[in-house]
């Protein structure tokens, strides 16, 4: 009998040998039975549900071609599941092959009948439902002890260690501390007003990795979709939060391809707090999402920053109304300029404009219950460095011991001859590597001075900073972050009729959003040591 053979197995993480084993018992089988194999066809790592044609599953499309083609008796398989997990394509299969003259032959079930394939058919795909319901069980068990249940999100990498039987613990992350920083740095431009397409254009620039699976940086890979949570703007795990079960795959019928769409069962969404993977603090977060809110509905390309420094920060003095650009140098009373409306014919120039605002925004940022307020930030937040600083040693200090347990045991385990295993030396090398980095972070803390000591010159350090600010503005390349910066610290420009002439100007300050940047600026150039 002149036999085909044809193997599948679905999943990359899979053993590759799967496929050969089913090959190897059906080649078995045939030389039992004195069939002649004529030829063997196989897809690896595709799903029975992925559908017939050439780009789905080309190894099945071939065989059905040559059986089609005449002289093939049998098409033999380990089982029908290995053939079809869909119950409409396990029926034109198996009625494709017999109008070919050729039957279907399993190991398990022997020569499939009609009803034989029916039964089987449905038993298959159902099988199919019930693995996945079976997987997300498993997913949100994961999640619920603290575990992924999916890929390692950009700014972690995988911390998968040995329990103390032995038994590999997997779903497990901690911080990559390299992209941690330019994730910390995406979600303050993206707060600063940069828009994601800057940020991926500048990201790109300079030549920053993109996360796996990217050749480069792209708007969508920063904000994403607001449905399904994903783009790094949306991803909760960067505030210490898992989540699973915001979106669900849903298989188109005619392309066989998985779609993601937006979980509409909202119970059915799973969270669990992680803080050890926090690398975003709320009060950054809640800033970002402000932003998103606020842009709701708005085309990607048209959140840009505004056109001028002070766009739609001034109203007049007279009616409340925008004080707005009303010709190519100057600016002036929108409701004067569009019919009258107002009395204040006031003007000034753009250049004039900006320098006053400026001017008066320094002397808010210079005013004494400013830099009071910054003060006492400042040594609030000194205690929580230091605090933090003893917290991350005794972190490092557990992790690093952990670490120097792993290597023993794999030692252990080489001893017992399980050199001979490939997992093990991988998990040896990367318990050893952990340690190192573990060692070189806990060196790098004690490098630092146990006791830190108040900036001896604390006001004259903020008084510094604001100085760096409104040279920034001045400059060119580095405005792309200054001017955001500046829009934040202040809530509205008041614009009035002078006595005689001109007009007067009153900048209402953020004050806030003046310390918030203030303390940025201290900790990107400023030491906490004396």
């Amino acid at each position: 009998m002149r036999t085909v053979i044809y193997a599948r197995f679905s999943s990359d993480n899979q053993n590759p040998r799967s496929a050969e084993d089913q090959i190897a018992l059906c080649r078995e089988r045939a030389d039992r039975e004195g069939w002649s194999v004529i030829a063997v066809f196989q897809d690896v790592a595709t799903s029975g549900a992925a559908g017939i044609g050439d780009d789905q599953r080309p190894g099945l499309s071939s065989m059905l071609r040559l059986v089609e083609a005449g002289g093939i008796d049998q098409v033999l398989a380990e089982s029908t599941d290995r053939v079809s997990r869909h119950v409409a394509d396990a029926h034109m299969i198996r009625e494709r092959l017999e109008f070919a003259g050729a039957r279907l032959f399993t190991l398990f079930d022997g020569a499939v009948t009609p009803i034989i394939g029916l039964i089987k058919g449905f038993t298959d795909a159902q099988f199919r439902t019930d693995l996945a319901a079976r997987s997300r069980r498993g997913h949100i068990a994961n999640i619920q002890r603290g575990r992924a249940s999916s890929g390692v999100a950009y700014g972690y990498r995988i911390a998968n260690r040995l329990d103390e039987r032995g038994q590999l613990v997997a779903g497990l992350r901690e911080i990559d501390a390299e992209r941690a920083e330019v994730v910390r740095r995406i979600f303050r431009d993206y707060a600063a007003g940069i828009s994601p397409r800057a940020i991926a254009t500048a990201l790109n620039a300079e030549g920053v990795r993109p996360p796996r699976g990217g050749a480069i940086w792209q708007t969508s890979t920063i904000l994403g979709h607001n449905k399904t949570g994903f783009g790094i703007l949306r991803n909760r795990v960067y505030l210490g939060k898992l989540v699973y079960g915001r979106s669900k795959s849903a298989m188109n019928p005619v392309t066989r391809r998985k779609l993601m769409r937006p979980n509409p069962d909202q119970t059915a969404i799973v969270e669990q707090d992680v803080p050890h993977l926090q690398i975003i603090d709320e009060t950054l977060w809640q800033r970002v999402h402000d932003r998103i809110e606020a842009n709701k509905g708005v085309p990607v390309d048209r959140q840009r920053r505004p056109k001028h420094l002070l766009s739609g920060l001034g109203e007049c003095g007279v009616c409340g109304g925008p004080w707005i650009k009303v010709s190519t140098l100057n600016w002036g009373c929108s409701r004067h300029r569009l019919g009258n409306a107002c009395t204040n014919n006031r003007s000034i120039a753009t250049r004039q404009y900006e320098r006053r605002v400026l001017a008066d925004l320094k002397a808010n940022m210079l005013a004494p219950d400013v830099v009071a307020a910054y003060v006492r930030e400042y040594h609030r937040d000194f205690a929580r460095q230091s605090a933090d600083l003893i917290r991350d040693r005794t972190r490092i200090e557990r992790q690093l011991g952990e670490a120097e347990r792993k290597v023993k045991r794999m030692l252990d385990a080489f001893a017992d001859g399980g050199s001979e295993f490939s997992e093990i030396r991988g998990m040896l090398a990367t318990a050893k590597a952990d340690k190192e980095r573990l060692t070189r972070e806990l060196a790098s803390i004690d490098a630092i001075p146990t006791v830190l000591t108040f900036h001896p010159r604390l006001e004259e350090e903020y008084r510094r900073q604001v100085e760096s600010l409104e040279a920034a503005l001045a400059e060119p390349q580095a405005a792309l972050e200054a001017v955001p910066q500046a829009r934040g610290m202040i809530a509205k420009i008041i614009v009035s009729p002078a006595e005689k002439r001109g007009v007067q100007i009153q900048v209402v300050r953020q004050v806030d959003q003046v310390l918030a940047i203030a303390m940025q600026g201290r900790e990107d150039g400023a030491s906490l040591a004396g």
